[in-house]
């Protein structure tokens, strides 16, 4: 069995199942703006939005009996409807997440309509440290 890249839940991303090759963290601080007549706009600073991970990858269906389902078993987790737990392949908690988004692309087809090749993307939102969400 191939090592765990990261397990949202119950799903363990690796080569067996579906591979990442990008993963982006990105960061967000608010900053409303206020018009001023004859003057910039006054900024302030209203919060942090919850830090969200994109994950890119591939599915290769006919490696290691892969299959066609692992992009349907994430869309299972999402609509489970709660955060699930995210760990890295070293076993670090990286506390509850949520799902956003999930975008599949099939390519590369055989005999029947089946893909070779699905890539994917995955977004996820931090839902706090804990299922309390402070």
């Amino acid at each position: 069995m191939a090592q765990v890249m990261l397990s949202l839940g119950g799903f363990k991303f690796n080569i067996d199942s579906a591979a990442y090759s990008e993963l982006v963290r990105t960061w967000q601080w608010r900053w409303n703006s206020q018009s001023r007549i004859g003057q910039s706009d006054l900024l302030q600073y209203t919060g942090k939005a919850p830090v969200k991970i994109s994950l890119n990858g591939e599915v290769a269906t006919t490696f290691r009996n892969a299959g066609v389902h692992q992009i349907e078993k994430l869309a299972d987790i999402g609509n489970e409807y709660k955060p699930q737990m995210l760990v890295s392949g070293l076993g670090d908690v990286m506390g509850y997440w949520v799902m956003t988004d999930l975008a599949e692309t099939n390519t590369k087809f055989i005999r029947g309509g089946l893909p070779r090749l699905q890539s994917f993307t995955l977004e996820l939102s931090f839902y706090g440290d804990d299922l309390q969400n402070p």
